[in-house]
């Protein structure tokens, strides 16, 4: 009875230290990721308007991720903005069509990947992460009476690119009409501080006056 005992235990004991192990690394690795997340984005989106006359019209989204726990939910804010912009007696004029502010909430899934080189700048090269974003009216909800879906205004798919610190949001529904219509689909790039930076090209064409 004692050596079918210790046959179990011999058995069982490499299976639970590799579980364990797993479980741990899987916990620091994961606590790496969701550190990386915390940061400001930002991208040209496709207009949500169409003027005539030869208009420029030019939309952009900066979002800020200003918070994120263990388990990859996190919470932030994005300004979405689009302008007009036309040239009169060669003198470039632009007109705020729409601005808006948006809180959100979302959650991204960790998954354990292979370690190995790859090309920061080829999509198909990254580590590929999967989530969801939710726009919400508000994040100070009476939590007694109500829910966080209560509140809810859009749903977007998350891919994340992690060598390139790059975003891609997909529309999954819309539960509120009316209001500022926000792109079906973009992309947003973290910044990283660059002269050419995506976040400081977006704040000079879409959110600065040149007036």
């Amino acid at each position: 009875m004692l050596d079918h005992f210790i046959q179990l235990i011999t058995i069982v004991t490499p299976a639970i230290l590799l579980t364990w192990f797993y479980y741990s690394q899987k916990q620091i690795l994961s606590k790496n990721y969701y550190e990386e997340i915390i940061g400001t984005y930002a991208g040209f989106t496709l207009p949500t308007h169409e003027l005539k006359d030869k208009i420029t019209i030019n939309a952009g989204i900066i979002m800020h991720i200003r918070e994120i726990n263990k388990d990859g939910y996190f919470k932030g804010e994005f300004e979405f903005g689009e302008t007009s912009l036309k040239s009169i007696n060669n003198i470039p004029t632009k007109h705020f069509i729409s601005m808006g502010i948006y809180t959100f909430f979302g959650k991204l899934n960790f998954k354990i990947k292979l370690d190995k080189s790859r090309h920061p700048f080829k999509p198909d090269q990254n580590r590929i992460y999967n989530g969801k974003l939710y726009i919400v009216t508000r994040l100070d909800f009476q939590f007694d009476k109500y829910n966080i879906e209560d509140y809810l205004q859009s749903e977007y798919k998350i891919v994340h690119y992690r060598e390139m610190q790059t975003l891609s949001f997909s529309l999954i529904q819309k539960k509120i009409d009316g209001g500022q219509k926000l792109p079906d689909s973009f992309t947003l790039y973290k910044s990283v501080g660059f002269s050419f930076d995506p976040l400081k090209g977006v704040k000079d064409v879409v959110f600065t006056d040149v007036n």
